[in-house]
């Protein structure tokens, strides 16, 4: 491929960490969340046209104008997309682990 699917030519590999597949492992991981965020998005704009009986079509939803109130449960939906997924760059556990009163509850002795 020498040009990007946007049709601009390509350039040189950005390089944040050691291993250049970490890199593009990122890359692949932004691309989806982003995928996700206009799926996610599309559909919030969906569930708005219907709470209204607004007829839904490509055309109506790619034409959609939020209005203020619209606009701030698109923005918290997507901050809250953003939020999950920078949550898991800190390191920190997100699993809970099992609770006290469930360790040993299957055991066959």
């Amino acid at each position: 491929m020498s040009k990007h699917p946007t049709g601009l030519p390509l350039k040189a590999e950005q390089d944040f960490f050691k291993d250049p597949a970490i890199d593009r492992l990122m890359s692949m991981v932004m691309t989806l969340a982003a995928e996700l965020h206009v799926t996610r998005d599309r559909l919030l704009i969906m569930e708005m046209k219907m709470e209204n009986n607004q007829p839904i079509t490509s055309g109506s939803l790619d034409a959609f104008r939020p209005d203020p109130i619209q606009k701030e449960r698109l923005d918290a939906a997507r901050q809250a997309l953003s939020n999950e997924l920078m949550f898991c760059a800190t390191g920190v556990e997100a699993s809970l682990g099992t609770p006290e009163e469930g360790v040993g509850k299957f055991d066959k002795s």
